[in-house]
């Protein structure tokens, strides 16, 4: 492989950059690493260009995105696999009882709300013969439209949601609880994480400081390469989407059968 590194074989390349590379990072060890730092700045390029949209679609176009995406919110989301809980989707979904509520048909994941959509992320707890004895960890996470500004009232209804899943037994009272709502502004003095007892957070964030601290996770990369070829395909890809038009209201599934 070392020897094929020139620029006959591979244009644009400097041959002599590529077998320090190879020489130094095993070749499958190298495309791993690789891949996985560009499935990460494609996440970040796709949700920058959909957050400069007013009024996305935050159902179809963000939640999705949070799915791949948790990793953004700090390193304790890196040490297990977080998988949507559609178990705990269906009783949120119940617990709302409200006519004006939608779910998708395509995103049964997802709670779908008039003004916003909350996903339900959960890592397994294992007992002492290693089998799945409840929940670690849950991630609730709540997504208002872009153009949107939160506060006291979004913090209050998502420790009702938490409030509820305890009620159901949902949980064990040694899970963590980290729930996020995010929005493009936040009210002013409702900026400071919220806890209800010692294994509940409740965060308030907007958009752009969640950008920020995934960047920063990723060393900066994102402004030191933003004209790699792969993300100016994103970008471009993303100008293109905000071109359609969104989803019309018989795309969506009527209310919630309760």
């Amino acid at each position: 492989m070392i020897e094929a590194c020139n620029d006959e074989h591979v244009p644009n390349a400097n041959p002599g950059a590529l077998r320090d590379i190879l020489s130094r990072w095993p070749a499958s060890m190298a495309m791993l690493v690789l891949n996985e730092v560009e499935c990460r700045l494609r996440l970040m390029a796709e949700l920058r260009g959909k957050l400069d949209v007013v009024g996305v679609d935050e159902v179809h176009e963000l939640q999705p995105l949070f799915a791949h995406g948790l990793w953004m919110f700090g390193p304790e989301f890196e040490s297990a696999e977080f998988t949507a809980n559609l178990g705990m989707t269906r009783v949120i979904r119940k617990f709302l009882k409200d006519p004006m509520a939608v779910g998708s048909r395509n995103r049964p994941d997802f709670v779908v709300l008039p003004d916003s959509s909350i996903g339900l992320y959960a890592c397994p707890s294992f007992g002492g013969s290693h089998e799945v004895d409840g929940i670690k960890h849950l991630a609730i996470i709540e997504l208002k439209t872009t153009g949107t500004e939160i506060g006291d009232t979004e913090r209050s209804q998502v420790l009702k949601y938490v409030k509820e899943l305890r009620n159901r037994g949902c949980f064990k009272a040694h899970t963590k609880i980290d729930c996020y709502v995010l929005g493009e502004d936040i009210e002013r003095g409702e900026e400071e994480a919220w806890s209800s007892g010692p294994q509940t957070t409740v965060t308030l964030m907007r958009y752009d400081t969640l950008l920020e601290r995934a960047e920063s996770r990723l060393l900066n990369l994102y402004e030191k390469i933003k004209h790699a070829p792969f993300l100016m395909d994103q970008a471009e890809r993303s100008e293109e989407d905000q071109g359609l038009r969104r989803p019309a209201m018989n795309d969506i599934e009527a209310a919630w059968p309760h």
